[in-house]
């Protein structure tokens, strides 16, 4: 059927040029393959729609009235070609974006914010989902993640690394004498359940962090409110408990070791082929610099 349908536009094509040897030099093809072609749909309509003579071709009734149809057959895959390319070139258009709840409220914010500004023919969907398992392209066009995708069937665009702290109220923190990591053994810890392990760095030492499974989420937003609540200490990213330090609601354990950071990615599907008003939200936000204007 598809060969079919490439012939009555090689049809079509012919009839325009009035030359076989004209349309071979536009195809890149040899006079008497073209030829062959055009006789094969002949064959198969069991119809003669040429009149063939050394100088010229000309159409027989029957081609003539064929010829109509290819005509339309050719104009809907042009008018098909650009639209599509219309739709691919358009900056307006809406997308549907996930990210985990506490970037979603502390930074994405303000990078939406300026971006609403400046492309006012853009729709933006929010999703939240801590751990993300959705399709990429299908579900979502574009996807934040806390640390490397594994899965590389999608761009995975690295934006930086966010600083973590080791977090308690202040009540808490009165009731626990922690000068090492050790004594973190002794506190209740709430984690976020695909942490496993937390590496922590003094000068030249380094202690590596067993996480307890006894108060787990997958939820950041859930274990700051449990945090705040005086519940435990916890080891959450520096955009979500920064105000909360510059408050006082919250402080940080051990300063002076450094906490192991965290990546920023971001996630979208393809290097190439995207459309416009996504290839516009990518550019924006690596240059927006996320991480920095966070800080």
């Amino acid at each position: 059927m598809l060969k079919h349908v490439q012939d009555m536009a090689l049809f079509a094509l012919l009839v325009e040029n009035g030359s076989f040897t004209k349309t071979a030099a536009e195809l890149g093809m040899t006079k008497s393959r073209i030829s062959q072609r055009i006789s094969a749909l002949e064959e198969y309509l069991n119809l003669r729609l040429l009149n063939r003579t050394t100088r010229k071709i000309s159409l027989t009734a029957d081609g003539e009235r064929y010829l109509a149809y290819c005509h339309e057959i050719v104009d809907a895959s042009v008018r098909g070609d650009q639209t599509v390319q219309a739709l691919h070139s358009k900056t307006g258009g809406k997308l549907k974006i996930i990210a985990p709840p506490g970037f979603m409220a502390s930074i994405l914010p303000a990078v939406h914010h300026q971006f609403l500004q400046t492309h006012s023919d853009i729709e933006l969907e929010l999703l939240t989902a801590d751990s993300f398992y959705g399709s990429v392209g299908s579900e979502f066009d574009v996807a934040y993640r806390i640390g490397k995708p594994s899965d590389d069937t999608c761009i995975g665009r690295f934006l930086g690394t966010f600083n973590r702290f080791i977090v308690c109220t202040p009540e808490y923190k009165s009731q626990h004498d922690i000068q090492h990591p050790d004594a973190l053994k002794t506190c209740e810890l709430i984690i976020h359940r695909t942490w496993k392990s937390i590496t922590l760095f003094q000068r030249n030492e380094s202690y590596e962090l067993t996480m307890p499974l006894r108060h787990t989420s997958d939820n950041l937003t859930y274990i700051l409110q449990q945090t705040l609540q005086g519940t435990g200490v916890a080891i959450l990213p520096e955009y979500i408990v920064k105000p909360y330090l510059q408050s006082g609601q919250l402080t940080a354990l051990l300063p002076q070791w450094e906490v192991q950071k965290i990546d920023l990615w971001m996630i979208y599907q393809s290097k190439t082929h995207n459309p416009a008003v996504l290839r516009d939200y990518i550019n924006f936000v690596t240059q927006y610099d996320v991480i920095h204007n966070a800080m």
